[in-house]
């Protein structure tokens, strides 16, 4: 273990170069989008009818609106499957005009680069915000006849550094997450207790006011669960009220055209797919079981058939034989997180000796779960899930929770090798500089960084092909 900056690995400071290089988003297959194995044919037939809704386009007639920054979950989750990040090509510009509305596309929303969503950080008083500023209105659209409401003004925001941004989360995985018991990640958190206190990581979880037990989605893990995530991510981002948040954000009486909540249980089945269960449920509760089944990202030495179909091909169960040990994908099992080639390997040995896993830790375990097949199993997120100081270079002045304007969830990193943008506002595509990013005035990753900075070349290459290999 490292407590100080000692390794034999390491070249001298003024030796070293500065040559490494992001090696690029890993190409081939996504290696994600498939369901968890082991999972009843019952609970396939959901994931499958649940990845159709989740892949939707949503129209005013349906509840888009009055304020929205997409009309589709896909749309933000869409990279390199459904249910990833922002894709290469940003939705947001098309659908700015899309059935003739009038919307100006923001300055900071652009056709290459990431999906955004607006927060103002302060209120016109000086109070504090921190809530989204939907970015579209309805306001022209074919569908909307009289709604007439304008933007917000993002350009006086922007000019005033009051607006900062977010983009899309990655999704694959997080029923695992969500099973982890709240002792599994404090004992995590706990792990290695002396080196944490050497490198100045501490962190903390967030927590919900009224239960007191840890939240762990969201970029300041402030969202409970899965249910509370799409239901909220329903009626902020695309403005559909559903009955978790049945209430409108926009309360211009022209602009609302639909009775409320405008999402429900479907009391008939008007779909007849393979799975009733999606049938009847509503919307939100559609997001949550996809999300909830669906597989982690496969790292690119064992990229399985099964997780190279898209979500909504797949008809067959995966493999009943539950493994103690769930590698990183739909029907593959491993007692190895990370790909094996000589690089990998010696990049995953970097990251443990300069301290990355304090923050991204290896693994995790469930605990008992609802679902088939995924109890008391092992995965690999690398992440603990805890909330992090990260400097004033990343602080965006936003509280949420207990995690203040400075705190940040640790990034789950599986899945990195194929994103496009990084942090939580997608400035950088350049995972080198993300890396570089971490370190700042008041950051708990300054030594680690620190320590990054003192590898040679070859070492910090190793790092960053391993993580792209993740």
């Amino acid at each position: 273990m490292l407590g100080v900056a000692v390794w034999s690995g390491w070249a001298p400071a003024q030796a070293q170069t500065r040559g490494a290089t992001d090696p690029g988003v890993r190409g081939g297959a996504p290696g994600a989008g498939g369901p968890l194995p082991g999972l009843s044919q019952d609970e396939v037939n959901f994931f499958n009818a649940a990845a159709d809704v989740f892949q939707e386009d949503e129209n005013v007639a349906a509840g888009l609106g009055p304020r929205f920054n997409l009309d589709s979950c896909s749309g933000c989750h869409f990279h390199p499957a459904a249910g990833g990040s922002s894709p290469a090509v940003n939705p947001q510009v098309k659908v700015a005009t899309a059935n003739g509305a009038r919307n100006v596309v923001p300055s900071f929303i652009k056709a290459n680069g990431p999906v955004r969503e607006a927060r103002f950080v302060r209120n016109p008083n000086g109070t504090p915000d921190g809530g989204v500023h939907a970015l579209f209105v309805i306001t022209g659209r074919a569908d909307a006849p009289g709604c007439n409401i304008q933007q917000p003004n993002f350009a006086a925001a922007v000019a005033a550094n009051n607006v900062i941004f977010r983009i899309p989360t990655p999704t694959f995985g997080l029923g695992l997450v969500e099973a982890v018991p709240d002792s599994g990640l404090r004992a995590s958190l706990a792990a290695n207790g002396a080196q944490k206190r050497s490198l100045g990581i501490s962190g903390d979880f967030n927590v919900t006011g009224n239960d007191g037990t840890i939240t762990r989605f969201g970029w300041k893990a402030q969202n409970k669960s899965l249910l509370i995530f799409s239901g909220e991510a329903y009626n902020v981002e695309m403005g559909v009220t559903n009955e978790a948040f049945p209430n409108e954000r926009e309360d211009n009486p022209n602009c609302q055209f639909n009775n409320l909540p405008e999402s429900t249980t479907r009391l008939v089945n008007t779909t007849n797919s393979a799975s009733p269960a999606s049938d009847f449920s509503s919307d939100i509760v559609n997001f949550t079981a996809f999300m909830r089944m669906l597989a982690p990202p496969t790292p690119a030495s064992a990229t399985p058939a099964t997780a190279q179909a898209p979500a909504a091909a797949t008809t067959q169960v995966a493999s009943a034989t539950n493994t103690s040990v769930l590698g990183t994908a739909a029907g593959t099992s491993s007692t190895s997180p990370a790909a094996t080639t000589a690089t990998t390997t010696r990049g995953q040995q970097v990251f443990s000796n300069i301290g990355c896993q304090n923050c991204h830790a290896v693994s995790l375990t469930t605990g008992k779960s609802a679902m088939t097949g995924q109890s008391n199993v092992t995965f690999h997120p690398y992440s603990d899930f805890a909330v992090h100081a990260m400097g004033n270079g990343l602080a965006d002045g936003v509280t949420q929770g207990n995690a203040n304007g400075s705190e940040f969830r640790s990034a789950p990193l599986w899945g990195v090798g194929q994103r496009i943008f990084f942090l939580h506002d997608g400035r950088t595509n350049d995972l080198k500089d993300a890396i570089q990013a971490h370190a700042s005035t008041g950051s708990e990753a300054n030594s680690v960084i620190h320590n990054f900075n003192l590898l040679s070349t070859s070492d910090q290459q190793a790092l960053l092909n391993f993580l792209r290999s993740l």
